[in-house]
């Protein structure tokens, strides 16, 4: 009798096929582990992979355009150290300070940046004519208004060149309107208010035109643009304003009913305004009512122990 081979070769046989293949799966593992770590390093963004600008890479342009104020001063006093009267250097050098000052939360913090702006505008203007003219007018002139009210005078000269000279920006008018009724000039402050909300209605300039209406004497325009300053409802702050501004109009003409409505409004919106019940004390003791004004002056001894008008009153 023949004994069959494989009857013996075959357990062997197949225990080689499985080594053979294991064998290729761990190959093929390896394969794919290693097109997926390539497909990874392809797929790094751009930033990630591209090199890092160093300040010198960078242009003065691109540093304004980036907002990098600290980073453009830096720039351009290297290149005003070689040249004193480059002039692209000395603009946006001025652009940078200004915008680096009014971030600023003190005057005392701001007036030294502004003072750098400032210094470096001038000269750029005294040099040969540049098409940044008008704008390094417009930041000028926005640079003496933040500068404070010694300096309303060249912010007008400044803003006004700058629209002559074809830049006329979304708060020209404004700025132009606030130094104006800065300097006392309230019907031209009025002008240039009228003309920015023609441009765009804007609550705190309805609140703006409110208040210069009052000091210039007239009372039913100034009521009229408080109300609107109200109605746009945008700033919690300026109705608060608006309200108490109207509570005093109406205390002034007598209209005791509409000033108290005002500042019961304002308690509505913010309960622990000493203010507000002050003003409403002095509303009912000029009705006569002298009960209810001392409650309300004491009302606001609670809410402030220091308030010099109800101690004035009470004491």
């Amino acid at each position: 009798m023949i004994i069959p081979g494989n009857r013996y070769t075959y357990p062997r046989n197949k225990k080689n096929k499985n080594k053979k293949y294991i064998f290729i799966g761990i190959i093929f593992l390896l394969i794919l582990s290693s097109l997926f770590l390539l497909f990874l390093g392809k797929s790094d963004s751009p930033e990630e992979t591209a090199p890092i600008l160093t300040l010198e890479d960078k242009t003065l342009e691109e540093l304004w355009t980036d907002n990098r104020y600290r980073e453009l001063t830096e720039k351009s006093e290297l290149i005003l150290a070689d040249d004193p009267l480059d002039s692209k250097s000395l603009i946006y050098n001025g652009f940078a300070y200004f915008y680096l000052g009014i971030a600023q939360f003190t005057l005392e913090d701001q007036l030294p940046l502004l003072d750098k702006a400032v210094v470096n505008l001038r000269k750029a203007l005294q040099l040969k004519s540049h098409p940044l003219e008008g704008k390094v007018n417009y930041i000028l002139g926005k640079t003496y208004y933040h500068k404070g009210r010694f300096y309303m005078d060249q912010a007008i000269v400044y803003i006004e060149k700058s629209i002559e000279l074809g830049i006329l920006k979304d708060d020209s008018y404004k700025y132009l309107g606030l130094s104006y009724s800065e300097l006392g000039f309230y019907s031209k402050g009025i002008e240039y208010f009228l003309k920015a909300v023609n441009n765009k209605e804007d609550d705190m300039l309805f609140l703006v035109l409110g208040q210069t209406y009052y000091k210039s004497g007239d009372e039913i325009n100034s009521e009229i643009y408080l109300k609107r300053a109200i109605e746009l409802n945008n700033d919690f702050r300026v109705k608060i304003k608006s309200r108490f501004l109207l509570g005093k109009i109406y205390t002034e003409t007598g209209e005791y009913k509409k000033a108290e409505k005002q500042y019961n409004l304002i308690l509505d919106g913010d309960s622990k305004s000493a203010d507000a019940h002050y003003f409403l004390g002095e509303i009912y003791s000029e009705m006569g009512n002298s009960v209810k004004a001392r409650a309300e002056w004491r009302k606001v001894l609670k809410l402030d122990p220091s308030h010099y008008g109800a101690l004035l009153r009470l004491y």
